[in-house]
Order: structure tokens, then C-alpha cells, then sequence
């Protein structure tokens, strides 16, 4: 069954106006996809920024609105959209029961309003508020309760991390000066992403010499925060060789996990958010932490094969995608573990040309994946070349954004 629905064409609620279902069901978790379920496309002028799971589906992050839609139908459950010629941001707090929402002014310092947003039902929670020197547009980290700021990307490297209270907009704390390197005192320091979990703000920093060394060596850190005063809990530092000065790493939050993970880091590393302990550590490439699992990949042996590791790293499922025919897969981090198998983004093709994009499922233990109905056909001039989408799990389905474009506007969900 194929369902698709448009804005254009559906009763939206505006900031400021009431909207929303009062009750509505929330939809089981996937354990396999078999072919699309629905489609859903954003309305003229408007684009795809991401998409996020909430308790009653897919939430549609737009440049200038958000959408939440039923993960089992597609149909709108409620809508937040900026009026023509408005600013508009949006961010899910981090336990993904709500949503702050600010609109106004393309030229305003602040925003007009602020709102919190219940996410299953749109239903306005109240105002939060917005301090003018700390970033009032940037709703970078956010939970009910605490809002983390930092200045706009300046040539100065260290850009002060604070911390306010939502409803009052009263700040708790800011930085005075940057977080250093046990490991290497006095080397130059960046503080690269932060996340938040509960009481905690984990900074990941990384010190590096400026320019190239002979045998230079780098420290990569996490170092855990409290959300209350900014005194350190715990941190975690690695230190290895680098070829270059900063060598990229990131780190991601699934659950209660931290992903620790670099191009020159020798490990990826499995942390445990609340006091920094080092869970787990592997070579392997890390694709994230899923329901106490880790998911993690090896590109070699002429085959790209995923295993699902426990945290003591002991193999529970795994697959092996190789000479699959129909399609191959377009990004290593392009793929979800679902109860009964794999999900895998592909790029199909036809005379030895890319003629769509997919999704392929392949059940644990290796059988042959099947390359389910293209959700994209490819067409010449589409920009594809990475894809630039999405796959996120969400309840009720596994969702694609479109990949052929920078500025997507259209998803399928495969059920």
C-alpha cells in the first residue's frame, strides 16, 4: 500500500495557534522491512533538514517548520510551520519528549517567541527564554530543563560553552577558559562538539601541535561536565600518533553510550555517559549503540561485513554484504540493525548506470540482501555522488530521505 501526503493540502497549525491531536497511538518498533509503506513530501519552497524519531513517528525537521507524521500511515499528527519571510529554529530535547521551537524576525536579534513543544502532540508546554549574548538563535544542546550555548564559529578557536535554565533563561554558568589535556598540558587545545546526558556535558577536546611535527603525537579527550556548575566529573584521554595537526574525531550519544571514534584514532571507544568509564574499545569501525549493542564494521576481505557486538565485544548476530546483486552499499554508515536483520542505504542500477536509491535488507546471518522497491530514481544531473540523506528508525518504520539533492524535499518510508 502506497500512501502519500502533502502540506499543501493538510490543515497546519502556525506559531502561536494551538495544534495537535490530543491522543494518539504510538506505533512498535520494525523488526524487518519488505517493501515502502508510505511517502511523504515537504510543501513548495521548503526543505528536509533531518529527521528524528518521537514517540508517534517520524518528526521532519524543515528549514522553516517542523512535521510530525504518524509512523505507521504517514498522516500528520501536528505541524509547526514559519510564517512567509520568518526566521525559524528547532531543537529535540535530548530525551526526544519535547521540542523548543523559537520564530520571528529574518533580521531579529531575538527571537519573537519561544516555545516548548510536547512531541507527540504539539501541545504548547509553555515559553522558554532567550539570552541575547548567548546565542538566542542557537539551539545547539537541549533538554527540559537546561540549555547549552556557545558563540557563533569566530577565527578565535575557543568559543566559551554555558549553560542556562530554560524557563527563566538565567545563566548557571560559562567558561572562562578552555578545557586542557591532562596528557599533554600547554598544547594548543579545541573543544569539538558537546553532548547532553542528564546531569552530565560531555566536551570532547582534542590537543594538537599547530602545525606538522616529526612523530607528532595528539591527545584526543572526553572530559564529562556538571550541568549544574561546570565542575569536572570524569574524563578519558587517548593519546596516539597523527599524520596531521587535529585530526578529525567525533562523538555520538546512543542511549547512555558515548561513541568515541577518529580517522587516525587506533580505537573506537564506548563510554559510558554518566561517569566516563571506557565500556567497550575495538579497531573495528563503530556505526553506533543500539539498544546495548554495538554495531561495528570491517571493510575488509573483499566484503563489508557488520557484526553486532556485546559489550564484552563478543559477536551476537553479524552479515556479510558482498556481491549483492541489484545494488551495493553507497556509505559504510548508512545502515540500521533492526530485530531481524540489517537495513543497508543502496544505489541500484541499469546499463551501468546509477538508476536509484534504496534501501536493502539483509536478515542476520548472512543470506542474500534483498533490494526492497527504490524510494529515488536517479536522473542525470542528480547529486548523489554521497549520499546526503537520511535512514533513521523511527516507530512504525525505517525512513529515507532523499539523497539526490543538498536541499532533499521528499522521504519514503519502508515498513
Amino acid at each position: 500500500m502506497l500512501i502519500s501526503f502533502s502540506l499543501l493540502t493538510c490543515s497546519c497549525s502556525f506559531p502561536g495557534e494551538a495544534g495537535g491531536a490530543e491522543e494518539v497511538s504510538e506505533p512498535s518498533a520494525v523488526a524487518s522491512v519488505s517493501g515502502i509503506g508510505w511517502e511523504w513530501e515537504a510543501p513548495e519552497g521548503r526543505t528536509i533538514e533531518r529527521v528524528e524519531p518521537v514517540p508517534t513517528g517520524a518528526a521532519v525537521v524543515l528549514d522553516t517548520g517542523i512535521v510530525v507524521l504518524h509512523g505507521q500511515n504517514g498522516e500528520e499528527v501536528w505541524s509547526r510551520l514559519a510564517a512567509e519571510g520568518e526566521r525559524f529554529t528547532t531543537t529535540r530535547t535530548v530525551d526526544g519528549s519535547a521540542f523548543l521551537v523559537a520564530h520571528g524576525a529574518e533580521d531579529a536579534e531575538v527571537p519573537e517567541e519561544s516555545l516548548v513543544l510536547d512531541a507527540a502532540t504539539g501541545a504548547e508546554e509553555g515559553e522558554f527564554q532567550v539570552l541575547e549574548e548567548a546565542a538566542p538563535w542557537g539551539l545547539w544542546r537541549v533538554s527540559r530543563d537546561e540549555r547549552v550555548s556557545r558563540p557563533a564559529r569566530e577565527s578565535e578557536s575557543f568559543r566559551p560553552i554555558s549553560v542556562a535554565e530554560v524557563g527563566s533563561g538565567e545563566l548557571r554558568w560559562e567558561q572562562e577558559e578552555p578545557l586542557e589535556c591532562e596528557a599533554a598540558p600547554g598544547l594548543p587545545a579545541q573543544q569539538v562538539d558537546a553532548l547532553l546526558h542528564e546531569s552530565v556535558l560531555a566536551v570532547l577536546v582534542t590537543c594538537s601541535p599547530e602545525r606538522f611535527e616529526e612523530s607528532m603525537e595528539v591527545t584526543t579527550a572526553v572530559v564529562g561536565l556538571d550541568l549544574a556548575d561546570g565542575g569536572e566529573l570524569w574524563r578519558e584521554e587517548f593519546t596516539h600518533e597523527a599524520s596531521s595537526p587535529f585530526p578529525a574525531a567525533s562523538v555520538s550519544l546512543d542511549g547512555d553510550m558515548i561513541v568515541l571514534q577518529g580517522v587516525e584514532l587506533p580505537e573506537a571507544h564506548v563510554l559510558n555517559a554518566s561517569d566516563g568509564d571506557v565500556v567497550a574499545s575495538t579497531p573495528q569501525n563503530v556505526a553506533g549503540v543500539f539498544d546495548g549493542s554495538v554495531l561495528a564494521w570491517d571493510a575488509s576481505a573483499g566484503g563489508r561485513r557488520y557484526d553486532l557486538l556485546g559489550m564484552d565485544l563478543e559477536t551476537a548476530e553479524s552479515v556479510e554484504l558482498s556481491e549483492r546483486s541489484g545494488g551495493s552499499l553507497l556509505s559504510e554508515e548508512d545502515v540500521l540493525p533492526l530485530g531481524d536483520g540489517l537495513v543497508s542505504v543502496e544505489v541500484l542500477e541499469e546499463d551501468g548506470a546509477a538508476s536509484g536509491l534504496a534501501l536493502g535488507f539483509t536478515p542476520w546471518g548472512g543470506a542474500e540482501t534483498e533490494v526492497l522497491d527504490p524510494g529515488f530514481p536517479i536522473e542525470a544531473g542528480d547529486y548523489f555522488d554521497r549520499f546526503t540523506g537520511q535512514v533513521v528508525e523511527v516507530p512504525g518504520a525505517v525512513v529515507l530521505v532523499d539523497g539526490r539533492s543538498p536541499e532533499p524535499t521528499q522521504l519514503v518510508a519502508y515498513q
